[in-house]
């Protein structure tokens, strides 16, 4: 009898340790989950793709087309931009609450209409390097999510785009967005991202996934910390956080490194930094493969791109007549 128990026990043995095996090999070498659009944003052995960050806001007033055409001529590969709801649910761009650092007025732009804000100036408050203003003497206005796309339709450039507003607000922007993109047929074209997490689930509702999207803070947590530890097989499924738009530090944590861009890789995953104005930076994140860099002087960035050796995106004159 005594022999039986112990048979007995070392087979149960045997077989928790086979079980513990088999989790180890589960969590180790099962298969890594693709994000659903990131392929289409990921570059490759190519040079990251260059975003003018608010249109370039050390260099035009932020936001305005003055900026998104500036950027244009310039030669970048993506324009980055904020949208805001207006009080009569109108999409404009602008990155506050309130209309009062960069315009000539006062007052939160959800409180405002939309000819409200049509005729506001967002170049006043504008100085660049030389603490100069040139559109002093022009009125340049915010735009309409409309007119941002009807002036993109024909161009080359892909477009960013961040929902600033939060909560119910969140998901009217979300629908008005959608619906001003699948309009015009710009799906393949656009990436869009929000700091509220109820924002972009609203928008990836209704656009059925058919628009890339970038991680809300808590997926780009996760998707950083898992992959870090060797738990992304199996239990990491990236789904619609096909674009990680990260910091290069967060809660002491270096993200600027080949590893997180690999990883991410790994997932299917692009991987772009903001807002880099430092020509160091912006030279060590061409090095470990970055995606996307957005920068508020896209001219710098360009510099550091040719000097790394990659051709540059050509500058594009919008066909005014």
């Amino acid at each position: 009898m005594q022999g039986e128990n112990e048979t007995n026990v070392q087979t149960k043995s045997r077989k928790k340790f086979i079980a513990f095996l088999i989790a180890i090999i589960l969590i180790f070498s099962g298969p890594r989950l693709d994000s659903d659009l990131g392929e289409e944003w990921i570059v490759g052995e190519e040079r990251p793709l260059i975003f003018a960050h608010r249109g370039g806001s050390t260099l035009f007033p932020e936001n305005t087309m003055v900026a998104f055409d500036g950027a244009a001529k310039l030669g970048v590969d993506v324009i980055e931009m904020d949208f805001q709801l207006t009080s009569d649910n109108q999409l404009v761009t602008m990155h506050d609450d309130t209309v009062d650092r960069t315009t000539n007025g006062t007052g939160l732009v959800r409180e405002m209409n939309l000819d409200e804000i049509l005729n506001l100036d967002a170049s006043v408050n504008f100085l660049n390097s030389e603490g100069e203003n040139p559109w002093n003497d022009t009125h340049v206005p915010p735009l309409t999510i409309e007119q941002v796309l009807d002036k993109f339709e024909e161009s080359p450039h892909r477009l960013s785009f961040e929902i600033k507003n939060e909560g119910e607000e969140g998901e009217i922007a979300a629908e008005l967005m959608f619906n001003a993109i699948a309009l015009r047929q710009m799906e393949k074209r656009i990436e869009v991202g929000s700091f509220h997490i109820e924002s972009l689930h609203a928008f990836r509702n209704i656009s059925q996934g058919n628009i890339a999207t970038s991680g809300a803070e808590s997926e780009i947590q996760k998707c950083i910390l898992f992959p870090m530890i060797q738990l992304d097989r199996w239990w990491l499924d990236p789904g619609p956080a096909s674009v990680l738009q990260i910091p290069v530090e967060w809660g002491g944590i270096n993200l600027a490194t080949e590893g997180i861009v690999e990883r991410a890789h790994q997932h299917g995953q692009a991987v772009q930094y903001w807002t880099i104005n430092e020509l160091e930076m912006m030279n060590h994140l061409i090095e470990i493969g970055a995606d996307g860099i957005m920068t508020d002087d896209p001219i710098l960035l360009r510099q550091a791109v040719k000097d790394a050796g990659f051709e540059l995106p050509e500058p594009w004159e919008f066909d005014e007549s």
